[in-house]
């Protein structure tokens, strides 16, 4: 167990303060070789001693006190005099601990990061500071890479919404390639021109990483992701929503699906304080000016960006707010379940037999276990009662609302969209409602048959599927989404005949960026153990060492 030093002999172990151990070893050789001419030299000069840390034994801190010889240089033309003798195979010149805590260290900071890495690693008996461990992980060789032949490439956040980079993996080896400090065409394809072996390139839609490829690697087969096919099938179809029949939908009549495990709740929320309302009305005059405004540049000429820097607002919505037919209303959104949920069928069946007392109404539910207080129990009454309460103020016994059978509010766009691309037999029975609502609007079952019909071939895609089927398919599809006169459905094909190749090649060919996710996730868990503060080069030597 003590001869644990290459070209070193143990001459005594002694025990060293705060419980620590102390090995005192020399060197077995009885000469040198000179670091500057290589001569080698048995005249010694002097001894000093070394005090490397190591790695720990049986739970103590271990320090080896290595005596060092100091020999003479006997070459006339050598420059050194003197030298001290090397140990290559236990400690580096001039290092504060063994080459093997060393590599332990590295371990332990590509693993854990800085602070919590040194919180591991004090517990193990072995100390050190945060900085010194950053040290260790940068001072380590980059592992050594095969010439990719298969690579993803999608963007992550240094900084969500405000830095970006691109990630590279090879999708053959399952191994995270480079890390690129920006997602611009330029820095992709100087990449990829440095790895002239690449014949495969799988991506998303993203233009730049369209013209990096063509530019970088042009002899490579680009592959649409095929999970970003379906995404971006989803965003049309919200965003088609929300800027145009969003608000028709709403006022169409439920249609009775036949389902009956739609569990009760409440379909609009309880009244507001007038205070909330007074808000709610200035608000929406103020995004009323807004969109005004955004369209009446827009109208004399100006473009989304220039419109967007003058008036402070995001690209996104100024492009909102241009293709909208009239001002999008805010959705209204159905309410969440509430303590009172479980108890309202007790609630109903005891209205619907006559009692309309709150407080007697509060006390049964009460007994049953209901946490809140009497006023919820009042707020739901007021809303299912046969005839106003005998204390309602004559002012608004007029207005006052006897409807227990009220629909639940159309499901927002975003859940819409959603519903729309489902198959029929994943849909809840809520999203079925809310489907067979929305098409009864013509437009909208086109489009939403449109979209399900696309999202069908890109999920029934496969190697196995012949290139001329595939080919036809999707060939078909364009045809009829380019003439179906919808201008959202038409842009949206346009984009994908833009990009043909690779949108085609998706259908074919078994490679996606799935893996690149994955890798941008586990990029994400590295970069926040170092609390988001880790710089571009320390989160990409920890990337490719944890490879």
């Amino acid at each position: 167990m003590l001869s644990f030093l290459p070209s070193c002999r143990v001459l005594q172990i002694e025990r060293g303060g705060l419980g620590s151990v102390v090995v005192v070893a020399d060197s077995r050789r009885g000469h040198a070789r000179c670091p500057c001419c290589g001569a080698t030299s048995r005249v010694v000069h002097s001894r000093y001693r070394r005090s490397p840390a190591d790695l720990p034994a049986l739970g103590h801190e271990v320090r080896v006190a290595l005596l060092v010889r100091r020999f003479y240089c006997r070459q006339a033309d050598c420059p050194k005099r003197t030298f001290a003798e090397r140990f290559p195979g236990a400690v580096a010149p001039h290092a504060r601990r063994t080459r093997r805590l060393t590599k332990a260290l590295g371990r332990v900071g590509i693993a854990l990061g800085g602070a919590a890495g040194v919180r591991l690693a004090r517990g193990f008996g072995m100390p050190v500071s945060r900085d010194t461990l950053l040290r260790v992980i940068r001072a380590l060789p980059l592992p050594a890479v095969e010439p990719p032949r298969v690579v993803g490439v999608d963007d992550w956040a240094l900084r969500k919404g405000r830095t970006y980079g691109t990630i590279l993996v090879d999708l053959e080896r399952r191994r995270v390639l480079d890390l690129l400090a920006d997602r611009s065409a330029n820095t992709v394809a100087g990449w990829l021109c440095d790895h002239p072996g690449i014949a495969v390139v799988a991506r998303d839609r993203s233009t730049e990483y369209a013209r990096a490829t063509t530019n970088g690697a042009g002899q490579a087969t680009q592959v649409a992701d095929r999970w970003h096919l379906l995404a971006n099938t989803r965003q049309m179809l919200e965003r088609w929503l929300f800027t145009t029949v969003h608000g028709r939908l709403r006022r169409l009549p439920p249609v009775h699906t036949g389902a009956s495990a739609i569990v009760p709740r409440r379909t609009r929320a309880f009244p507001r304080p007038r205070a909330e309302g007074v808000a709610s009305v200035a608000s929406r005059e103020r995004w009323l000016a807004v969109y005004t405004e955004v369209r009446r540049r827009h109208d004399a000429g100006e473009t989304l960006l220039s419109i967007a820097r003058s008036m402070g607002l995001a690209r996104a919505t100024v492009r909102k707010y241009v293709q909208a037919q009239s001002f999008p209303e805010r959705a209204l959104r159905a309410p969440g379940p509430s303590a009172l949920a479980p108890f309202i069928p007790h609630l109903a069946a005891r209205v619907a037999a006559g009692c309309e007392n709150g407080m007697e109404l509060w006390r049964e539910v009460h007994v049953l276990g209901y946490p809140g207080r009497a006023k919820a129990v009042h707020l739901w009454l007021q809303q299912h009662r046969s005839v106003p309460a005998k204390t309602t103020p004559h002012r608004w016994r007029k207005g006052a609302s006897t409807p227990s059978g009220r629909p639940p509010a159309l499901l927002s766009p975003k859940r819409l969209a959603w519903a729309l691309v489902k198959p029929a037999e994943a849909r809840s029975d809520e999203e079925a409602a809310a489907v067979a609502q929305a098409e009864q609007d013509a437009e909208t079952a086109t489009v939403a048959g449109l979209a399900r019909r696309f999202t069908a071939l890109v999920r029934s895609a496969c190697p196995a599927v012949e290139t001329g089927q595939a080919a036809a398919g999707l060939d078909a599809w364009l045809t009829t989404a380019g003439s179906c006169g919808i201008a959202a459905v038409q842009t949206f094909a346009a984009g994908l005949q833009q990009d043909g190749a690779a949108v085609r090649a998706a259908f074919t060919l078994p490679w996606s960026s799935e893996q690149a996710e994955g890798q941008i996730n586990r990029l994400k868990l590295l970069k926040r153990q170092m609390y988001g503060r880790a710089s571009l080069d320390l989160l990409r030597r920890r990337t490719l060492l944890a490879a």
